[in-house]
């Protein structure tokens, strides 16, 4: 059996869950521009394609405008592991949380069927708890990162480019 080589538009929408018009508009702005077009005007996607579009869906997952991730997979200091890292990373954090969330539930719900008493505040850390999931996808460092180029933009500084203002951004929280 051969491996694939290449994907049209829809196959590749089908195969990932993406919509058509998602993989068009991305196209459209340069963002993953299929690296060929047949004569006919169909779009393929190859392996290297894929790759990128990993790269994308895991920079919109840690929370980064499509300007941000177009920027960042430009830059020269760009790698795919780094990306691969940071989403691993963003998602043990995630992982974590989950867990303390669901102990704390274990605990109320073993507090309610032995009839021992549950206090508001138990409930209130339960609601803020679930409010602050809501906020995720944002990693720590992400978040920080994100604050840190706000800085750089209110201050006037003029990084030569996004990779410029996430390598500030990393300066500043070490």
């Amino acid at each position: 059996m051969t491996e694939k080589t290449s994907w049209r538009v829809g196959e590749l929408a089908k195969q990932t869950g993406l919509s058509v018009r998602t993989l068009h508009y991305y196209d459209q702005i340069g963002l993953l521009v299929p690296s060929r077009n047949k004569g006919n005007g169909h779009r393929l996607y190859t392996g290297t394609d894929i790759v990128r579009l990993q790269q994308i869906i895991a920079l919109k997952h840690l929370g980064y405008s499509l300007y941000d991730i177009k920027e960042f997979l430009q830059g020269t200091d760009y790698s795919p592991g780094r990306v691969i890292n940071l989403h691993i990373n963003q998602l043990r954090e995630h992982i974590k949380f989950q867990q303390n969330l669901c102990r704390r539930l274990e605990i109320i719900s073993e507090n309610l069927q032995s009839q021992k008493k549950v206090t508001a505040e138990q409930f209130i850390e339960i609601i803020a708890a679930v409010k602050s999931a809501e906020k995720y996808p944002l990693s720590r460092e992400q978040e920080n990162s994100r604050k840190r180029r706000e800085e750089i933009l209110r201050s006037g500084e003029k990084p030569a480019s996004w990779a410029g203002m996430a390598q500030s951004a990393d300066y500043a929280m070490n």
